[in-house]
C-alpha cells in the first residue's frame, strides 16, 4: 500500500482527502439504498484523478485486506442457526422450537443451517463460509449489556475499558478514518483512549433550505486571519460541505438505487425510519426494521468501491433476544442476515478490495438448549461465530458443546472468543494480537 499523502497532497489531488471524507462523514452524507448513496459511476467520476489513498504500512497494516464486524444484539440462538439436527438430543430439547430437519441447509456432520439462509449456504459450498463453534468466554454471565462489553472489549475480567481493536487504533497512531462505524454512535469496541472510529449514519446531506438560512451558513463557512485552529477547522469543514452539496446535491437524488446490494438483487433498503430503526439496534429486544443492514452493508460496499482509506467497518442488527415467539423472529431476522451479508459479497466479490475483505458475525451469547415456556430461548453461554469471504478457509472450526452434559442448562465454551480475534488481528489486520487482547491466544486457521 502507498504512502499516507500530505496535507498540501490531499488538496492537490482532491481525490476523497481525509478532510472531505470526515465532512461527509459529519453530515450523515454516506447514505446507503433508497437515501442516495453515492454509487459506484459516482465515485468513479470522483476519483477519476487518481485513487484514493489507503493507509500505509506504517500505521501496522500489513495484509491489505478489510475486515467488517456485523453485531448481532441480543444473543442469537446458535442452537437454531446451525442446527445439529441429526443428534436426537436437540429435537427433545427445543420441543416445538425445533427446525424441521427437512426444511434445513445441510452442512454435514449432522450440521444445517436455518432454512432462511441459502446465501450462506451458497458460500458454504463454495468454501468461503467458517463456523467457528463452542465460542465463549469464562465464568459467563446472563447480561445483555455486560457480556456484549466483554465480546467488545475482550477484557472478562474488566470489561469497562477500551474497545480490542480502539486499542490497536491507539497503538498505531491511527485517525479516525482507520476505522467506521455504520450507525448513529461509535460502539464500544472502536473507542480508544485517544482515538476512536468514525461514525456515519445513513442519509442524504440535509443542509438549510432558505436563502437566507444558507447564507447563514455559509457565513459559518469563511475564515479570518488570526482565528482560533479549532474555529478555522469547523469552517473549513462547512465549506466542504456547501462544495459538496453544491457539485452533488443533485446527483444524490438521482443515485436513490445505485447502491451495489440492489444491483446484485437484494431488495431496496427501506430507509424511511432508519435513524430510529439503526436506535433499535443499539438495544437487545424488539424487532430491528426492515433491511437495516442491507442499508448498512450497502454503504459499506459504495465506500469500499470508491477505495477509501479504512480498513475496518462496523455495522449491526438489534432484535435477537427471543424470550418470546423465537420461530417468527428467527424468520423474520436471519433472513435479513443473510441477504446483506451475502448481496454485500457478491456486490464486492470481483473487486480488488472485495477479494481481501472479511466479514465475521458475532453476538453476545447463546440461549439455553431448552426451550422455555413463552415459545422462546432463555439467556444461554456457548455459541457460534461466522467469518465469510474470499480469504476465508471455509468449514468447521472448534468442537460443538455437547447438548447433554451442561451447566446450569447451557452448553460449555470450548474456545476462548479471543482466539477469533488473534485471528484475525494476525491475518486480517496483520499485527501481532497479544498488545491488543491483553495475553496471547492460538490462533484459528480459518483465514
Amino acid at each position: 500500500m502507498g504512502e499516507v499523502r500530505s496535507g498540501a497532497d490531499d488538496e492537490q489531488q482532491r481525490t476523497l482527502s481525509r478532510r472531505h471524507f470526515l465532512s461527509l462523514a459529519a453530515a450523515g452524507v454516506a447514505a446507503g439504498g433508497a437515501a442516495g448513496m453515492l454509487g459506484p459511476v459516482l465515485w468513479d467520476q470522483l476519483s477519476r484523478a487518481g485513487a484514493a489513498t489507503r493507509s500505509s504500512g506504517s500505521l501496522g497494516s500489513t495484509t491489505g485486506r478489510t475486515l467488517v464486524l456485523v453485531t448481532l444484539y441480543g444473543g442469537n440462538d446458535g442452537l437454531n442457526t446451525v442446527v445439529p439436527y441429526k443428534d436426537p438430543s436437540y429435537a427433545s430439547a427445543r420441543g416445538i422450537l425445533a427446525v424441521d430437519p427437512s426444511t434445513v441447509l445441510d452442512l454435514g456432520d449432522g450440521f444445517g443451517l436455518h432454512p432462511a439462509m441459502p446465501r450462506f449456504h451458497k458460500l458454504w459450498a463454495d468454501r468461503h463460509l467458517a463456523i467457528v463453534q463452542g465460542v465463549g468466554f469464562a465464568n459467563p454471565n446472563y447480561s445483555h449489556f455486560e457480556s456484549m462489553d466483554i465480546w467488545q472489549t475482550a477484557q472478562p475480567q474488566d470489561p469497562s475499558g477500551t474497545g480490542w481493536l480502539g486499542r490497536w487504533m491507539d497503538k498505531t497512531g491511527a485517525d479516525p478514518l482507520r476505522a467506521v462505524a455504520i450507525g448513529p454512535t461509535v460502539p464500544t469496541l472502536l473507542a480508544g483512549d485517544k482515538v476512536q472510529a468514525a461514525a456515519i449514519a445513513p442519509g442524504p446531506i440535509q443542509l438549510p433550505g432558505s436563502a437566507a438560512a444558507v447564507a447563514l451558513y455559509r457565513s459559518l463557512a469563511t475564515t479570518s486571519r488570526g482565528e482560533p485552529a479549532l474555529l478555522a477547522e469547523a469552517a473549513h469543514s462547512n465549506s466542504d460541505l456547501l462544495e459538496v452539496n453544491t457539485v452533488l446535491g443533485a446527483v444524490l437524488n438521482k443515485t436513490a438505487h445505485a447502491n451495489p446490494l440492489h444491483l446484485t438483487g437484494a431488495q431496496a433498503p427501506d430507509t424511511s425510519g432508519s435513524a430510529g430503526a439503526l436506535a433499535i439496534a443499539n438495544g437487545g429486544g424488539g424487532t430491528s426494521a426492515a433491511n437495516v443492514l442491507t442499508t448498512q452493508l450497502s454503504v459499506v460496499a459504495n465506500l469500499l468501491l470508491a477505495d477509501v482509506p479504512t480498513e475496518v467497518f462496523s455495522v449491526e442488527l438489534g432484535g435477537f433476544d427471543t424470550h418470546t415467539d423465537q420461530v417468527d423472529t428467527q424468520a423474520a431476522l436471519l433472513p435479513q442476515l443473510d441477504t446483506a451479508v451475502g448481496a454485500f459479497l457478491d456486490a464486492i466479490s470481483s473487486t480488488k478490495r472485495g477479494k481481501e475483505t472479511v466479514v465475521l458475525v458475532y453476538t453476545e451469547f447463546g440461549r439455553r438448549v431448552s426451550s422455555n415456556a413463552s415459545a422462546g430461548t432463555d439467556h444461554g453461554w456457548a455459541n457460534v461465530v461466522f467469518a465469510a469471504g474470499l480469504p476465508v478457509k471455509g468449514g468447521f472450526y472448534g468442537e460443538p458443546p455437547s447438548l447433554t452434559n451442561l451447566s446450569e442448562g447451557n452448553q460449555i465454551y470450548n474456545l476462548d472468543f479471543r482466539r477469533v480475534y488473534a485471528t484475525v488481528l494476525d491475518q486480517v489486520i496483520g499485527v501481532d494480537a497479544t498488545t491488543f487482547l491483553g495475553g496471547r491466544f492460538s490462533t484459528v486457521p480459518f483465514v
